[in-house]
């Protein structure tokens, strides 16, 4: 992220402790570092964060097909 080694652990321990939040800018860069989307590191839930994570390893048209199979299933019920 661009952080000095000596503060980035300080920094990412109060982000984990939420004494301090982190701004856009700073979670796209955190997103970037660990090679993730951003959604996921904001996902509810760990299911939510996996999906994300399978998500955008796929390419654009294989999130378009699943995304309509799954619209089709979940209709279907």
């Amino acid at each position: 992220m661009g952080l000095d080694k000596s503060l980035a652990g300080n920094r990412v321990n109060r982000y984990e402790s939420q004494a301090r939040g982190i701004d856009l800018d700073g979670l796209g860069k955190l997103a970037e570092v660990l090679g993730v989307p951003m959604a996921y590191l904001v996902a509810p839930d760990d299911a939510t964060a996996d999906l994300l994570l399978v998500l955008a390893r796929l390419s654009e048209e294989e999130r378009a097909r699943v995304l309509a199979d799954l619209l089709q299933s979940l209709n279907r019920t």
